[in-house]
């Protein structure tokens, strides 16, 4: 009889996408289909975006959270998180090949191009994968997206905030004076239950939210 097949997570190699191959780092361990999944969304979505808008490839995906057994928000009485089955992938930045470096928490309201280039990996998400929460979907993805494959029996997919083509995210940038307004749109997202609201700082900015001060880190745990 030959050895046994392994059947569990397993680590991710760099995404080869015709002669470029994008690294996922640090090394993540994820479910043989999400892997699969993972490959085409580089390939089908997040290159040609990164061509688009930058003429040249993505080289490297930081994640910040794969394979992770726990239950869903970190609660240990709650239902098992995508996390725990190596189905999920929470992701903080991509690298170009020039060295430039477009994070979620800066880009998702940055210049126009990286605006208009994180819009459209995110509808490329929703095209592929059964949840996809951005910054925008609640406090706790100000600063990466996640992605999942969780199989609901409804058929139901979760795409939050609703995903919108990049072109026309940058159009309002670029009509802005090239960047969004800097004050977050947060909303509820119902598989994560209720959050408390963010902190509003005092005196003139009373308005608007302190993102570095007063939002939470992500960290594995909250999706």
């Amino acid at each position: 009889m030959g050895e046994p097949v392994p059947t569990g997570p397993s680590r991710v190699e760099p995404l080869t996408t015709g002669a470029v191959a994008a690294a996922v780092t640090p090394a993540a361990t994820l479910a043989c289909p999400m892997v699969s999944q993972l490959d085409r969304w580089v390939l089908e979505g997040v290159q040609p975006a990164a061509q688009r808008w930058f003429r040249q490839p993505v080289v490297e995906i930081k994640q910040i959270s794969a394979y992770s057994c726990r239950g869903m928000n970190g609660n240990p009485r709650a239902r098992i998180s995508e996390h725990a089955f190596g189905n999920a992938l929470d992701i903080a930045s991509f690298r170009l090949a020039d060295g430039h470096v477009i994070t979620i928490k800066g880009g998702w309201r940055g210049t126009p191009e990286e605006q208009g280039f994180l819009r459209d990996v995110q509808v490329s998400a929703c095209e592929l994968f059964s949840t996809v929460l951005a910054p925008g979907s609640n406090v706790f993805h100000y600063d990466h997206i996640h992605v999942d494959l969780m199989r609901r029996s409804s058929g139901r997919q979760i795409c939050q905030p609703a995903a919108v083509p990049g072109e026309v995210v940058a159009a309002r940038a670029r009509a802005n004076g090239g960047y969004a307004a800097r004050r977050p749109d947060f909303g509820a997202t119902g598989s994560l239950g209720s959050r408390p609201a963010p902190k509003r700082t005092a005196g003139a900015g009373a308005s608007r939210f302190d993102e570095d001060r007063e939002m939470p880190t992500a960290v594995p745990g909250e999706d």
